[in-house]
């Protein structure tokens, strides 16, 4: 096994986007690979750092934000808290920052200004889609259209999202586009914007992708395929409230943000300078790692997401690394997935489809689903969740095979040797056979680890506590008991050694179950602070009394779990119409000051009449006192009161207001007026007030 006690890794998982509270399982995947890579490299002692964080600027956002009546920045803001606090159940331990944070701001302003004086953005006029209904431009994922490429029908204005497409696009290049906000269709208007130049970096680029014999396959491909068709200048900046400043980057791009992708690509770095300050406080943290060619940056991502991180990134650290000294160093490996499908179909939380890390949470111990996602990665195609593969993975697997052995062993040595590790005397066959099984697993267990192969270094760890139940079975210690008690103290001895092997190389993949075998062993310091590499020593001494243990799994009951999920869908979803409804009320709360613009006086009613062709209106004039004089109101009190009662009756009215002109006659003000079913009742003052006091 290979010595990487002084090798840099920067470990880098996509940044979820946070337009929804909770991810599902599918995009939680990319993290827990990323968290269960940190883990093992740790083991394996090398200097490792991660870096990611909630993705927070984008069309995505702002469209969240709108369907929900609040700020962008609300909902990020909610949406992040509540993604930590997941992050926490799950035990996913990473650098977890966001892009809505004033460290990455300057950090991507000044990257771009570098880039800028550098030569590598430009500014031009384009033709730009424009919703005239809402008055506003609409890039990326504002439009939705038919892929140029493939006829795929609801592409965004960024990528097509179509299996055997997925090529990135603009706006202008969709058929038939529609505005996501209102469905119509917009037109196209001229405006300036400012470009990345990408195709500056064509030869720099393919070179890398040729040469970086780490890339997958898939990745190598697509990558390949892209830069056939040659690299064009990207747009950099975008017309969008909801972002990062470009102007402080780009002189003239005032009212410009930058376009999300372009920015949030950078957080890699600036997450990692981000940690040095808090951590070390020092600015140049980050450089020991990025401007360093020996480090190796391994990035977590879906197939969809390849060209942003071989080829944009790469090509935007291309364009800087003249500024900062030393070249950046590109992206060493990503290790690229397929999707995870909820019985065949897309996950989709408004329609109950799939499960998402907040209720799963709820429903089991989040070990369970570390366990079920890493043994069912989608590695090579797209994986399909289903009950009973999940039923099947942990009840056979965790419980039956892990959890039934560590329990019976525990048991086994409280009932015959007080809880105390017994001596390892004279091997037979069969135990040197266990041995060197027990020796073998971190090594095997290593090796698929590097080569990203997770279903198949759990498969090695699920199948090592399988051999370790058979070598058991096989010896029947309880029948030896009377009869050969130092061969069941070698039986004992040989398995409490497998347990603490069990808990190291599953420290990765369980973390708080690795533990609870630790801890039940009575061993100093933790699991996941040992070294894989011995792992397989026989270095529990004799004499060491265990804990009582109990049982780390119990099976489950698709049945109920379904029913429960249900449940907690349903509850979730009442509570938020509720929330919505409490938001609803906020949002129509306005500030004091706002109310004290409002001039609302008293005033007499000194004539009525109804307006012909209109049932409910009727005209009025009311006498406001001399320094208003009389006004002309209309209002829709006809079903209510007949004219001629109206006359000589103080009335309570709002005078400046805009005049309105309603079924052809001026409105000067508004009557203020309390309706309950067939009832009005006239807002007036309890005592007699001159014509025209304010009401206050």
């Amino acid at each position: 096994m290979e010595d990487l006690t002084h090798q840099k890794y920067v470990i880098c998982p996509a940044w979820p986007y946070v337009n929804a509270p909770a991810p599902h399982l599918g995009t939680v995947l990319q993290l827990l690979g990323a968290d269960i890579y940190v883990r093992y490299l740790k083991l394996r002692g090398a200097d490792v750092i991660s870096a990611t964080g909630s993705d927070c600027h984008g069309t995505p956002i702002e469209v969240a934000a709108m369907q929900e009546g609040i700020t962008p920045k609300q909902l990020v803001e909610r949406n992040h808290n509540n993604i930590l606090k997941l992050l926490t159940k799950w035990n996913i331990d990473l650098n977890y920052s966001k892009t809505a944070n004033p460290f990455h701001y300057q950090w991507v302003q000044d990257f771009y200004h570098k880039c800028h004086k550098n030569g590598y953005i430009f500014a031009k006029e384009v033709e730009q889609l424009y919703c005239e209904h809402d008055k506003r431009f609409l890039p990326d994922r504002f439009v939705e259209g038919t892929c140029p490429h493939c006829n795929t029908s609801g592409a965004r204005g960024d990528q097509c999202d179509a299996p055997n497409c997925g090529k990135p696009l603009s706006p202008v290049e969709l058929i038939d586009p529609v505005c996501k906000i209102c469905g119509k269709p917009p037109v196209t208007k001229t405006t300036k914007q400012w470009y990345y130049d990408f195709s500056a970096f064509q030869e720099k680029l393919s070179t890398y992708i040729r040469q970086n014999k780490q890339l997958p396959e898939n990745a190598r491909k697509f990558s390949n395929h892209i830069l056939e068709d040659g690299l064009q200048p990207r747009t950099l900046t975008r017309d969008l409230d909801w972002g990062i400043p470009a102007d402080k980057a780009i002189a003239g791009a005032k009212g410009k943000s930058i376009y999300v992708w372009l920015e949030a690509v950078l957080g890699y770095v600036s997450a990692s300078a981000e940690l040095g300050m808090e951590l070390h406080n020092d600015s140049k943290f980050w450089e020991k790692y990025w401007l360093n060619q020996e480090t190796k940056t391994i990035f977590f991502i879906g197939k969809d997401n390849i060209f942003f991180h071989t080829l944009l990134l790469p090509g935007l650290l291309l364009g800087a690394e003249e500024s900062y000294g030393k070249p950046f160093v590109l992206p060493y490996n990503v290790s690229t997935t397929e999707f995870i499908l909820f019985n065949e179909l897309k996950f989709s939380k408004s329609q109950g489809i799939g499960i998402y890390i907040d209720d799963a949470a709820e429903l089991l111990p989040t070990d369970y689903w570390r366990y079920f996602i890493a043994a069912t990665r989608p590695e090579v195609k797209d994986t399909n969740f289903t009950w009973q593969d999940f039923e099947q993975r942990i009840n056979n697997d965790l419980n039956d095979v892990l959890g039934n052995y560590i329990h019976r062993i525990f048991v086994l040595l409280h009932k015959y040797f007080d809880g105390k590790i017994p001596e390892c005397h004279r091997l037979d066959d069969i135990d040197r056979d266990f041995v060197s099984t027990i020796h073998d697993v971190s090594e095997n267990v290593a090796d698929y680890f590097d080569r990203f192969e997770y279903k198949k270094a759990v498969s090695t760890m699920i199948d090592f506590a399988r051999s370790a139940n058979t070598y058991l079975s096989a010896k029947e210690p309880w029948k030896l008991i009377d009869s050969d008690q130092s061969a069941v103290e070698t039986i004992l001895s040989l398995c409490s050694q497998s347990l603490r092997t069990l808990a190291i190389v599953f420290s990765p993949i369980i973390p708080e179950t690795s533990e609870k075998i630790w801890k039940t062993l009575n061993l100093e310091g933790s699991a996941a602070e040992q070294k894989l590499d011995e792992a397989g020593k026989l270095i529990i001494q004799p004499g060491l009394v265990v804990n009582e243990s109990k049982p780390l799994f119990s099976k489950i009951d698709i049945k109920e779990l379904q029913k429960k999920l249900l449940k907690l869908m349903k509850t979730k979803s009442n509570d938020s119409k509720e929330e919505k409804n409490m938001s609803d009320q906020e949002s129509k709360i306005i500030p004091f000051e706002d109310f004290q613009k409002l001039d609302i006086r008293i005033g007499t009613i000194v004539s009525a009449e109804n307006i012909p062709k209109a049932n409910k209106l009727l005209k009025l004039r009311v006498d406001l006192g001399s320094e208003i004089g009389e006004r002309q109101l209309v209002a829709g009190i006809a079903p209510y009161r007949k004219s001629n009662d109206l006359i000589g009756q103080k009335i309570t009215v709002v005078v400046n207001l805009e005049p309105a002109t309603i079924r052809g006659v001026r409105s000067e003000g508004m009557l203020l007026a309390a309706v309950e079913g067939e009832k009005l009742g006239l807002i007036i003052s309890d005592i007699q007030v001159p014509n025209g006091t304010r009401v206050s």
